[in-house]
């Protein structure tokens, strides 16, 4: 069962060959979030979606949509870090609820 919230969804922004987003994608495995992965590479209309949401074609670059709000997170790391705090309170939420 994913701890995600309900009310937040992720997209990962990432291309196969950067080195940056297989380095995400392989520390996101054991963070148990359901992230979208959406590659600009092979599909030409998330590398638009990319550059008009977030500003730049940089990825890794992770979409984070919660309570009508939408976030756009540059940076392998902050990333990583970003998700591992989610994760980490909405398991702390789940336990106490």
């Amino acid at each position: 069962m994913s701890v995600s919230s309900q009310t937040t969804s992720f997209s990962l922004y990432h291309h196969r060959s950067c080195p940056f987003c297989a380095y995400t994608r392989s520390a996101m495995k054991p963070i148990d979030i359901e992230v979208e992965e959406r590659d600009i590479v092979r599909n030409p209309a998330y590398r638009s979606e990319l550059i008009n949401g977030g500003g730049r074609a940089q990825v890794p670059c992770l979409r984070i949509e919660s309570k009508g709000k939408v976030r756009w997170l540059y940076e392998s790391q902050d990333i990583v870090r970003y998700l591992q705090r989610h994760a980490a309170q909405s398991a702390d939420h789940n336990q106490t609820a």
